[in-house]
């Protein structure tokens, strides 16, 4: 089901000032939308659309929130979503709405809109929402105490948990599994309380307004503190001065002065409101046994002190035992889940009718057509992208992107290790508590998006020569150093800060401003050239000694990883085509600290494996010279091989595409190639570095006998998975291309060659 016609990127850039149109960025109306859920709630109304687009391949999800009693521009707004003339779809659209809300408006929403309003059940909505992104989204969970955040990887033991879900007022669900749950609790002691009580004493009627008076209050003036009772702490019971005896208790004091100050009342009823609601979540969690409480609900909005004071009281009431987790998307659980409920009924459609590539995992064989798989129910996965962000409210610490839909469900590779006591971390490096680091990297990034402008200004870059691709690329540079320097006073605000998240960003920022594949004639080119070289390099390892062989293969491998547009030092040899593989292979060193290879060209020497599956990374030489020619053995020895590569372009990395053009030149070139133990799949990546728990379930399923896993590359074996662990053997084979600051001894272009587990 289609309707609507409409760029909605950006939409969610300003949603603090609710039910101001202006708020709404829709600045290139292209995208067209697919569907629209809503969640209206006693005081917010949340909207969740989705719209497929040039940039998106499967879909995109954005987030919007009204006031409640702006319902009338929330109304306005989705009229707009559902606005198109030239849509010709017979199917009629459906809203899909929760809260209640969604009772008590439906007659309004039928009148205005003249749709279909399907209500979904409040709680239902709930819980598939939350579901949904702890399973889906990255760095979703997060804990938060004193001005630290920490994010926290629940989907592997999810149930059961508790959800106090924070609007208006209160609801506590218990929940034990996928459409398992029962409301347990609740309170009327909520969000539109703290919002009444202060628009009474204070006047004020935003409630972000009220939050930020929070900010420089102080509630000693209008509390009752331990310390004013008994002068000192009580630790007998373990009780700090500093702890609120009586909230507002002071007021009567007669030594506290008589004239209120508005932030010192707003200070005292937040801690009144968050302290009782965090002891009721504690109480009903220990009645029945969970430890996992999910703090969910637009109260929260991402404030500091809000966390802060749930996360105090259920660390003093469980005596350190338990933990408060809090979510990124908190105010969008029930327009998610309400969005998500409605995906269960859609009937099976052909993935190309959301516009989603067909599959190109095969054994390449020339009459085989491409795979265009029926799905039934969601059998998709969605990644978050940043390119275009905004904050739930000014002072939330996170800041929520676009949900992009991949074509493909995203699982682990079946190989990987990830268990409790040896957990699986993509990311070599976590920079998110690391100030030197972070800044050393993003000044890298700031450097490297520069040169792009020279590259092109030089002509190096031949899909940017034209004054559109250049302005693009203008813009690029322009919203990419934006991001970096947010990051760079937010370090957090787009999840946990790694190498491979800055990567993505830009990869994001390149297709957000419809770059797609700057490199493609650069890569056309270095393709050509390098396997017009292969017949000869063939023939050169052919009249090796067989015990040579593995090693100089291994080695080719290596000096091919040096061909790589995105190491800085690398372009200008690049550029002027002055690195060949000989001079590549003169260039690396060699240290044993780093290289165990050896230790693989005894064993494959003695043993051959069934299959391996080998994730590549550049084109042209790399892939051509170094990867192929390494494959070939392998293939000799009667090993079945999954070529695994990007599913989208990102810099001079070859894609799934391109790699099945170049291997069926390459068997024109060489007969060791035409056989149907060489499939190639995409990895459902589209960044330099790899996560293997988000790969193409396509590739995970053609791979799954794999005995083998090959991983080439600085991104996909430095950057990431440098640590990572197999329940076969590995080889992870990659270049040093830029100083490593935690191995600072490391000279540039040193070798990493480690075989084992």
């Amino acid at each position: 089901m289609m309707f609507g016609s409409i760029n909605s990127s950006g939409a969610i850039i300003d949603v603090t000032r609710h039910g101001e149109a202006s708020d709404i960025l829709l600045p290139n109306q292209i995208d067209r939308v697919q569907k629209v859920a809503v969640d209206i709630g006693g005081s917010l109304a949340k909207v969740v659309y989705l719209t497929s687009g040039p940039r998106s391949q499967g879909g995109r999800l954005h987030f919007a929130a009204f006031e409640t009693d702006n319902v009338e521009k929330c109304v306005s707004f989705i009229r707009t979503l559902l606005d198109s003339p030239s849509d010709t779809s017979e199917n009629e659209p459906v809203i899909m709405a929760t809260g209640g809300g969604a009772h008590r408006f439906r007659d309004l929403l039928n009148k205005e809109l003249g749709v279909e309003i399907r209500v979904e059940d409040e709680m239902e909505s709930l819980t598939a929402g939350l579901n949904f992104l702890i399973r889906e989204v990255a760095d979703e969970v997060f804990t938060y105490s004193e001005d630290t955040m920490q994010f926290v990887d629940a989907a592997a033991d999810m149930f059961p948990y508790m959800l106090v879900n924070i609007g208006s007022g209160v609801s506590i669900l218990k929940v034990t599994g996928d459409d398992e749950f029962e409301r347990i609790s609740g309170t009327s002691l909520g969000g539109g309380t703290l919002w009444g009580l202060l628009n009474l004493l204070t006047g004020v009627r935003s409630f972000d307004a009220m939050l930020e008076m929070t900010k420089t209050g102080d509630n000693a003036k209008v509390d009752m503190m331990v310390g004013d009772i008994y002068g000192t702490n009580y630790g007998r019971i373990g009780l700090k001065a500093s702890n609120i005896a009586s909230s507002m208790g002071g007021v009567y004091r007669k030594t506290l002065d008589k004239h209120f100050d508005d932030s010192d009342v707003a200070r005292s009823i937040l801690y009144m409101v968050s302290n009782n609601i965090g002891q009721i979540a504690y109480l009903n969690a220990q009645l029945h046994g969970i430890r996992h409480i999910y703090f969910g609900g637009y109260f929260i909005r991402g404030h500091p002190l809000t966390m802060h004071t749930l996360s105090y009281a259920i660390n003093f009431w469980s005596k350190g035992e338990m933990r408060a987790l809090f979510l990124r998307h908190e105010g969008f659980l029930g327009a998610t889940g309400a969005f998500f409920i409605g995906e269960r009924a859609k009937p099976a459609t052909p993935d190309v009718a959301l516009g989603v590539a067909p599959d190109v995992s095969q054994t390449l064989n020339e009459d085989k057509a491409p795979d265009v798989r029926r799905t039934r129910g969601r059998t998709y996965s969605f990644t978050e992208n940043f390119s275009i962000a905004g904050a739930i409210a000014d002072d939330a610490i996170g800041s929520l992107g676009m949900l992009d839909r991949e074509p493909s469900k995203l699982e682990p590779l079946a190989q990987l290790v990830n268990t409790a006591k040896c957990p699986y971390t993509p990311d070599t490096v976590d920079l998110t508590h690391e100030p030197r680091q972070q800044e050393y990297w993003i000044s890298a990034m700031q450097r490297n998006t520069n040169g792009l402008l020279d590259l092109a200004d030089s002509g190096a870059l031949p899909g940017c020569s034209d004054p559109e691709s250049r302005h693009r690329l203008s813009r690029f540079v322009s919203l990419y150093l934006t991001h970096l320097h947010k990051l760079q006073h937010r370090p957090l605000s787009y999840g946990a800060m790694s190498v491979r998240a800055l990567l993505g960003l830009r990869e994001q920022c390149l297709h957000e401003v419809g770059l797609e594949d700057i490199f493609a004639g650069v890569k056309k080119h270095e393709t050509d050239e390098a396997l017009n070289a292969l017949p000869a390099l063939l023939h050169e390892i052919d009249a090796m000694n067989e015990c040579d062989r593995p090693r100089v293969l291994l080695q080719n491998v290596l000096a091919g990883n040096m061909f790589d547009w995105g190491a800085t030092q690398l372009r200008g040899a690049l550029a002027e085509g002055s690195l060949d593989l000989d001079k590549a292979r003169d260039q690396i060193t060699w240290r044993p600290e780093f290289d165990n290879g050896a230790d693989f060209v005894a064993r494959i020497q003695q043993h051959t494996y069934s299959q391996a599956v080998v994730f590549v990374d550049n084109s042209g030489a790399d892939v051509c010279l170094g990867v192929l020619p390494f494959v070939r053995f392998l293939l000799q020895q009667n090993t079945r091989v999954v070529l695994a590569a990007n599913s989208r372009p990102a810099l001079n990395d070859v894609t799934d595409r391109e790699l099945v053009d170049i291997v069926r030149r390459a068997r024109v070139i060489d007969p060791a190639f035409r056989t149907d133990m060489l499939s190639v799949c995409g990895t459902g990546s589209s960044g330099p570095c790899l996560d293997l728990r988000k790969l193409d379930a396509r590739l995970v399923q053609t791979s799954q006998n794999a005995d083998l896993v090959v991983i080439v590359g600085m991104g996909r074996a430095i950057h990431s998975n440098y640590y990572a662990r197999f329940s076969c053997d590995s080889l992870k084979l990659a270049v040093f291309k830029t100083k490593w600051p935690r191995m600072p001894q490391v000279p540039t272009y040193t070798t990493r060659c480690a075989t084992g587990k």
